[in-house]
């Protein structure tokens, strides 16, 4: 019996010696979006017939024992990691470099410190992103917003240095800051068109979102009958936007709309949306739209109640979805469009009127006598072994 084992990961750290762990298996196949290996793992791996696919892959020339560190670690002049090799797969910050001493080499994602921080005496750093802020200046990670009493939690005549998203939209909030000397660089800038213009000595950003005045914002948001009670005549949405077929007679309670990503909507809502809105992209879909999200049947009773209806579905299927044995040529024609990124498995019956339905295929579409009882595994003598995780440690 052939013993295979798939691992499915985010991340894959392989720094360790433990590959034994793989010696019970033929077959070992690793699937990360990013991938951490250290020359011994990565050559021991090649060396066992194993396959390493990812999307992000970096091998590293370790000395010394690996010492993985959490994200958002801080190393100060009291650190010590004598003989070690650090590995932060995420942010790393060097406040003060003496806390290197006696590393032998170190990898981040990216790496931070101050103007003042000379590294050009520490061997061996990899880092594929490095951001260096003035000193002084208060480092802050993910997103951040200005509202309420924010103003009573920053230093006085203080710079942060924001590494992520900052949204200012509350002026009252904003007037404070100013009032205390406050200021801020982040990496995209969240803000209303006229409190920039009042307030932009506060403000220092490598990307801008400049919000129209009057309007409220929102992330991603579906159209209902209550979005626009709630959010008023003028919404700017910061991401993607949906207006389910049943809805779009709501877009009539806005003055304005925009949307910054993608509004997907039926095509009879398009001039409707046009009238008031506009965005940056557009996903239009015939009838009712039937999202698939991992696996879903669909029979001879569904679409024959839409047929009844007058009404059809454009599907958009992200897994698999199974057209039941029952479903005919004739019950097809309750499908106007379907998108595929993943697998159909359907009865022959109904397969020639179901490919003139796809618009896009990225998988493949197959009848029951042409599916396998399991895709990974058709010897049913076989054994495999699967691991899906965030983050794989060896």
């Amino acid at each position: 019996m052939k013993k295979t084992l798939n691992v499915n990961a985010g991340t894959a750290l392989l720094l360790g010696d433990r590959l034994d762990a793989f010696s019970g298996y033929e077959s070992v196949h690793i699937n990360a979006g990013n991938a951490l290996a250290s020359r011994k793992a990565y050559e021991k791996l090649m060396g066992m017939g194993a396959s390493l696919n990812s999307g992000n892959m970096t091998v590293l020339d370790i000395e010394g024992k690996p010492a993985e560190l959490p994200e958002n670690t801080v190393i100060t002049a009291s650190s010590a990691y004598d003989g070690c090799y650090l590995v932060c797969d995420g942010n790393l910050v060097i406040e003060d470099a003496k806390g290197l001493g006696g590393v032998t080499g170190l990898y981040a994602e990216t790496l931070f410190h101050p103007d003042t921080v000379d590294l050009s005496h520490v061997k061996g750093i990899t880092a594929p992103a490095r951001v260096v802020y003035p000193d002084g200046a208060k480092l802050r990670f993910g997103k951040m917003t200005l509202g309420g009493d924010a103003h009573i939690l920053f230093e006085e005549n203080t710079l942060y240095w924001v590494h992520g998203k900052l949204t200012a939209l509350d002026e009252e909030a904003v007037r404070k800051l100013h009032d205390r000397k406050i200021k801020f660089h982040c990496r995209s800038l969240i803000v209303y068109n006229g409190l920039y213009e009042r307030y932009r000595e506060l403000f220092e950003a490598d990307s801008y979102q400049l919000i129209p005045d009057g309007h409220a914002v929102v992330e991603d948001i579906s159209l209902d009958a209550a979005t626009a009670p709630l959010y008023g005549g003028k919404l700017f949405v910061l991401g993607d936007m949906m207006i389910p077929h049943d809805q779009a007679a709501h877009l009539s309670g806005f003055s304005s709309l925009i949307v910054n990503g993608t509004v997907t909507m039926p095509v009879t809502a398009a001039a409707a949306f046009r009238a008031v809105g506009k965005a940056n992209e557009y996903d239009l879909y015939e009838g009712v739209l039937m999202a698939v999200n991992g696996r879903q049947t669909l029979g001879r009773e569904q679409l024959q109640s839409a047929l009844d209806r007058g009404i059809s579905y454009t599907l958009k299927v992200n897994g698999m979805l199974e057209i039941l044995g029952d479903v005919t040529a004739e019950d097809i024609g309750a499908i106007a469009a379907v998108y595929c990124n993943g697998m159909i498995k359907a009865p022959g019956a109904a397969r020639g009127a179901l490919d003139s339905k796809i618009r896009e295929m990225n998988g493949n579409i197959c009848g029951y006598e042409e599916a396998a009882p399991n895709a990974f595994n058709a010897d049913g003598d076989d054994e495999t072994e699967q691991i899906n995780i965030g983050t794989f440690r060896l």
